[in-house]
Protein backbone atom coordinates (compact mmCIF):
# COMPACT_ATOMS: atom_id res chain seq x y z
CA UNK A 1 0.00 0.00 0.00
CA UNK A 2 0.94 3.33 -0.82
CA UNK A 3 1.47 5.97 2.01
CA UNK A 4 1.46 9.40 0.87
CA UNK A 5 2.98 11.74 3.73
CA UNK A 6 2.35 15.37 4.39
CA UNK A 7 4.76 17.65 7.04
CA UNK A 8 3.56 20.18 9.72
CA UNK A 9 6.20 21.38 12.04
CA UNK A 10 7.28 24.63 13.59
CA UNK A 11 3.65 26.34 14.09
CA UNK A 12 3.44 27.83 10.71
CA UNK A 13 -0.61 28.61 10.74
CA UNK A 14 -0.29 29.39 6.80
CA UNK A 15 1.42 26.31 6.08
CA UNK A 16 -1.15 24.13 7.67
CA UNK A 17 -3.96 26.14 6.31
CA UNK A 18 -2.30 24.97 2.43
CA UNK A 19 -1.85 21.35 3.93
CA UNK A 20 -5.58 21.27 4.59
CA UNK A 21 -6.60 22.26 1.21
CA UNK A 22 -3.94 19.95 -0.26
CA UNK A 23 -4.95 16.91 1.55
CA UNK A 24 -8.35 17.41 1.12
CA UNK A 25 -7.65 17.46 -3.29
CA UNK A 26 -5.75 14.12 -2.21
CA UNK A 27 -8.75 12.41 -0.54
CA UNK A 28 -11.17 13.48 -3.36
CA UNK A 29 -8.94 11.91 -6.03
CA UNK A 30 -8.24 8.88 -3.91
CA UNK A 31 -12.13 8.32 -3.66
CA UNK A 32 -13.89 6.71 -0.70
CA UNK A 33 -12.05 2.90 -0.86
CA UNK A 34 -8.70 4.44 -1.32
CA UNK A 35 -5.70 2.37 -2.07
CA UNK A 36 -3.57 4.26 -0.34
CA UNK A 37 -2.71 6.13 3.18
CA UNK A 38 -2.53 9.42 4.18
CA UNK A 39 -0.01 10.13 6.96
CA UNK A 40 1.07 13.55 8.65
CA UNK A 41 3.95 13.72 9.98
CA UNK A 42 3.95 16.67 13.05
CA UNK A 43 5.31 18.47 15.81
CA UNK A 44 1.22 18.99 16.73
CA UNK A 45 -0.51 15.45 16.33
CA UNK A 46 -3.65 16.47 18.35
CA UNK A 47 -4.05 18.89 15.81
CA UNK A 48 -5.20 16.25 13.59
CA UNK A 49 -6.66 13.86 15.77
CA UNK A 50 -10.41 14.01 14.83
CA UNK A 51 -8.52 14.01 10.74
CA UNK A 52 -9.21 10.44 8.96
CA UNK A 53 -4.75 10.31 9.17
CA UNK A 54 -2.41 8.10 10.74
CA UNK A 55 -0.39 11.08 12.37
CA UNK A 56 3.45 10.50 13.15
CA UNK A 57 4.72 12.83 16.18
CA UNK A 58 8.23 13.78 15.35
CA UNK A 59 8.27 16.54 17.93
CA UNK A 60 11.21 14.91 19.37
CA UNK A 61 13.45 14.00 15.75
CA UNK A 62 13.03 17.61 14.08
CA UNK A 63 15.67 19.19 16.02
CA UNK A 64 17.65 16.30 14.54
CA UNK A 65 16.38 16.19 11.25
CA UNK A 66 16.80 20.00 10.99
CA UNK A 67 20.76 19.50 11.18
CA UNK A 68 20.08 21.13 14.50
CA UNK A 69 17.72 23.75 12.76
CA UNK A 70 20.41 25.03 10.46
CA UNK A 71 18.22 23.58 6.85
CA UNK A 72 15.26 23.21 7.99
CA UNK A 73 14.11 21.54 4.45
CA UNK A 74 16.03 18.94 5.59
CA UNK A 75 13.40 17.34 7.61
CA UNK A 76 12.19 16.36 4.22
CA UNK A 77 14.25 13.84 2.99
CA UNK A 78 14.54 12.56 6.84
CA UNK A 79 10.61 11.91 6.50
CA UNK A 80 11.08 10.02 3.38
CA UNK A 81 13.57 7.68 5.38
CA UNK A 82 11.62 7.60 7.99
CA UNK A 83 8.69 6.16 6.05
CA UNK A 84 10.36 3.65 3.73
CA UNK A 85 11.48 1.83 7.17
CA UNK A 86 8.35 2.24 9.37
CA UNK A 87 5.95 1.46 6.68
CA UNK A 88 8.41 -0.83 4.44
CA UNK A 89 6.51 -0.42 1.75
CA UNK A 90 6.10 3.19 -1.18
CA UNK A 91 5.58 6.30 -0.16
CA UNK A 92 5.38 9.86 -1.30
CA UNK A 93 6.21 12.82 0.08
CA UNK A 94 3.98 15.74 -0.91
CA UNK A 95 4.45 19.80 -0.08
CA UNK A 96 1.60 21.30 1.30
CA UNK A 97 1.78 24.05 -1.08
CA UNK A 98 0.15 21.54 -3.89
CA UNK A 99 -3.26 20.93 -5.11
CA UNK A 100 -4.09 17.45 -6.77
CA UNK A 101 -5.92 17.09 -9.81
CA UNK A 102 -7.91 14.38 -10.81
CA UNK A 103 -5.26 11.38 -11.58
CA UNK A 104 -2.70 11.89 -9.17
CA UNK A 105 -2.84 8.45 -7.58
CA UNK A 106 -3.26 6.60 -10.51
CA UNK A 107 -0.31 8.28 -12.10
CA UNK A 108 2.18 8.10 -9.15
CA UNK A 109 1.55 4.70 -8.66
CA UNK A 110 2.04 4.13 -12.46
CA UNK A 111 5.01 6.11 -12.42
CA UNK A 112 6.30 3.98 -9.28
CA UNK A 113 6.20 0.75 -10.82
CA UNK A 114 9.57 -0.94 -11.36
CA UNK A 115 10.41 -0.36 -15.16
CA UNK A 116 12.79 -2.05 -17.75
CA UNK A 117 16.05 0.12 -18.69
CA UNK A 118 18.06 -1.56 -20.99
CA UNK A 119 18.54 -5.06 -19.51
CA UNK A 120 18.14 -4.09 -15.93
CA UNK A 121 14.79 -3.69 -13.88
CA UNK A 122 14.69 0.00 -11.96
CA UNK A 123 12.33 1.67 -9.38
CA UNK A 124 12.06 5.00 -10.31
CA UNK A 125 11.99 7.89 -8.00
CA UNK A 126 9.07 10.52 -8.64
CA UNK A 127 9.62 13.84 -8.32
CA UNK A 128 7.46 17.18 -9.29
CA UNK A 129 9.64 18.53 -12.35
CA UNK A 130 12.97 19.11 -13.81
CA UNK A 131 14.46 22.33 -13.04
CA UNK A 132 18.05 22.96 -14.07
CA UNK A 133 21.70 21.80 -14.60
CA UNK A 134 24.31 22.94 -12.91
CA UNK A 135 22.16 24.42 -10.25
CA UNK A 136 24.59 25.84 -8.11
CA UNK A 137 27.92 27.00 -10.08
CA UNK A 138 29.98 28.03 -6.52
CA UNK A 139 29.95 24.53 -5.92
CA UNK A 140 32.76 23.77 -8.76
CA UNK A 141 35.55 22.08 -6.83
CA UNK A 142 32.94 20.63 -3.94
CA UNK A 143 33.63 16.81 -2.71
CA UNK A 144 32.80 14.54 -0.38
CA UNK A 145 32.43 10.73 0.91
CA UNK A 146 29.03 9.09 0.89
CA UNK A 147 28.18 6.23 3.15
CA UNK A 148 27.06 4.02 -0.04
CA UNK A 149 28.18 5.71 -3.22
CA UNK A 150 31.74 6.77 -2.18
CA UNK A 151 33.35 9.38 -3.88
CA UNK A 152 31.42 12.59 -4.88
CA UNK A 153 32.14 15.71 -7.06
CA UNK A 154 29.76 18.71 -7.89
CA UNK A 155 29.96 18.25 -11.95
CA UNK A 156 29.27 21.52 -13.65
CA UNK A 157 28.30 19.62 -16.96
CA UNK A 158 26.16 16.98 -15.30
CA UNK A 159 25.10 17.80 -11.91
CA UNK A 160 21.35 18.40 -11.64
CA UNK A 161 17.90 19.17 -9.99
CA UNK A 162 14.54 18.36 -10.14
CA UNK A 163 12.09 19.96 -7.73
CA UNK A 164 11.27 17.74 -4.73
CA UNK A 165 7.34 19.34 -3.94
CA UNK A 166 6.76 15.55 -4.34
CA UNK A 167 8.68 12.63 -3.78
CA UNK A 168 7.94 9.31 -4.09
CA UNK A 169 9.84 6.61 -3.22
CA UNK A 170 10.23 3.23 -2.53
CA UNK A 171 12.05 0.47 -0.21
CA UNK A 172 14.63 0.05 -2.28
CA UNK A 173 15.60 3.89 -2.36
CA UNK A 174 16.57 3.57 1.14
CA UNK A 175 20.61 3.75 0.33
CA UNK A 176 19.62 6.66 -1.79
CA UNK A 177 17.89 8.19 1.45
CA UNK A 178 20.78 7.92 3.19
CA UNK A 179 23.39 9.44 0.69
CA UNK A 180 20.79 12.06 -0.04
CA UNK A 181 21.13 13.03 3.78
CA UNK A 182 24.59 12.39 3.84
CA UNK A 183 25.16 15.37 0.99
CA UNK A 184 22.96 17.31 2.65
CA UNK A 185 24.90 17.43 5.66
CA UNK A 186 28.44 17.79 3.69
CA UNK A 187 26.81 21.47 2.77
CA UNK A 188 24.59 22.48 5.64
CA UNK A 189 27.10 25.47 6.40
CA UNK A 190 25.97 26.40 3.46
CA UNK A 191 22.16 26.37 3.35
CA UNK A 192 21.08 30.07 3.68
CA UNK A 193 23.13 30.31 0.28
CA UNK A 194 22.07 27.33 -1.26
CA UNK A 195 17.89 27.61 0.05
CA UNK A 196 16.95 24.29 -2.16
CA UNK A 197 19.78 21.89 -1.10
CA UNK A 198 17.72 18.99 -0.34
CA UNK A 199 16.06 18.81 -3.66
CA UNK A 200 19.47 19.24 -5.40
CA UNK A 201 20.75 16.33 -2.93
CA UNK A 202 18.39 13.41 -4.23
CA UNK A 203 18.55 14.64 -8.22
CA UNK A 204 22.17 14.07 -7.53
CA UNK A 205 21.83 10.53 -6.02
CA UNK A 206 19.50 9.95 -7.90
CA UNK A 207 22.05 10.57 -11.10
CA UNK A 208 24.68 9.04 -9.82
CA UNK A 209 23.17 5.88 -8.32
CA UNK A 210 21.36 5.86 -12.08
CA UNK A 211 17.89 5.53 -10.52
CA UNK A 212 15.32 6.94 -13.04
CA UNK A 213 13.38 10.10 -11.90
CA UNK A 214 9.64 10.14 -13.14
CA UNK A 215 7.98 13.65 -13.66
CA UNK A 216 4.55 14.25 -12.34
CA UNK A 217 3.52 17.34 -13.56
CA UNK A 218 0.01 18.24 -15.10
CA UNK A 219 -1.74 16.10 -12.22
CA UNK A 220 0.41 18.47 -9.38
CA UNK A 221 -0.10 21.55 -8.95
CA UNK A 222 2.51 23.24 -6.78
CA UNK A 223 2.31 26.64 -6.49
CA UNK A 224 5.71 27.33 -4.37
CA UNK A 225 6.17 30.81 -5.85
CA UNK A 226 5.40 34.01 -4.02
CA UNK A 227 2.25 35.40 -5.52
CA UNK A 228 0.52 31.57 -6.22
CA UNK A 229 1.17 31.55 -2.12
CA UNK A 230 -0.47 34.68 -1.60
CA UNK A 231 -3.55 34.08 -3.64
CA UNK A 232 -4.12 30.74 -2.36
CA UNK A 233 -4.25 32.12 1.15
CA UNK A 234 -7.13 34.12 -0.14
CA UNK A 235 -8.67 31.51 -1.99
CA UNK A 236 -8.69 28.84 1.10
CA UNK A 237 -9.88 31.58 3.69
CA UNK A 238 -12.97 31.51 1.02
CA UNK A 239 -13.46 28.27 -0.01
CA UNK A 240 -13.00 25.95 3.20
CA UNK A 241 -15.18 25.51 5.69
CA UNK A 242 -13.77 27.35 9.23
CA UNK A 243 -14.12 24.00 10.75
CA UNK A 244 -10.80 22.81 10.93
CA UNK A 245 -12.23 18.94 10.92
CA UNK A 246 -14.29 19.34 8.39
CA UNK A 247 -12.84 18.13 5.31
CA UNK A 248 -15.64 18.55 2.67
CA UNK A 249 -13.95 19.85 -0.95
CA UNK A 250 -14.82 23.06 -2.17
CA UNK A 251 -18.06 23.69 -4.44
CA UNK A 252 -14.66 24.52 -7.11
CA UNK A 253 -11.04 23.96 -6.68
CA UNK A 254 -9.15 26.68 -8.18
CA UNK A 255 -7.79 26.58 -11.63
CA UNK A 256 -4.76 29.10 -10.82
CA UNK A 257 -5.53 31.63 -13.55
CA UNK A 258 -2.53 33.92 -14.15
CA UNK A 259 -4.99 36.31 -14.46
CA UNK A 260 -6.88 35.73 -11.24
CA UNK A 261 -3.35 35.35 -9.38
CA UNK A 262 -1.98 38.71 -11.12
CA UNK A 263 -5.66 40.78 -10.52
CA UNK A 264 -5.66 39.73 -6.21
CA UNK A 265 -2.01 40.08 -6.18
CA UNK A 266 -2.35 43.87 -7.20
CA UNK A 267 -5.37 44.43 -5.07
CA UNK A 268 -3.56 42.67 -2.05
CA UNK A 269 -0.44 45.03 -2.48
CA UNK A 270 -2.85 48.18 -2.68
CA UNK A 271 -4.96 46.78 0.70
CA UNK A 272 -1.88 45.77 2.69
CA UNK A 273 1.34 48.03 1.64
CA UNK A 274 3.01 47.26 4.41
CA UNK A 275 2.78 43.43 4.33
CA UNK A 276 4.26 43.82 0.18
CA UNK A 277 7.30 45.81 1.53
CA UNK A 278 7.92 43.02 4.00
CA UNK A 279 7.64 40.31 1.37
Amino acid sequence: MLHYLYLDYGGRAAVRRELRYSLISLRQDLGPEPGARIVVYTDVPATYANWPVEVVDIAAQTQAWSGGGLYHHRIKPAVVLDALRRFDGPVCFVDSDSIIRPGFHAEVAAKMAPQDVWSATKTPLVMNHFELRNPFPPLKGFRTRLPHLGDYRYDTANSWMFNSGLIGASPVHVPLLEDTLAVIDALIGRARKFITVEQFAISEVARLSLTPIAEVRDTFLHYWQGRRRVYMTHVIERDLSPDWDDLSPPKQWTKMNYWAVRAYNYWYGITHPFEALRS
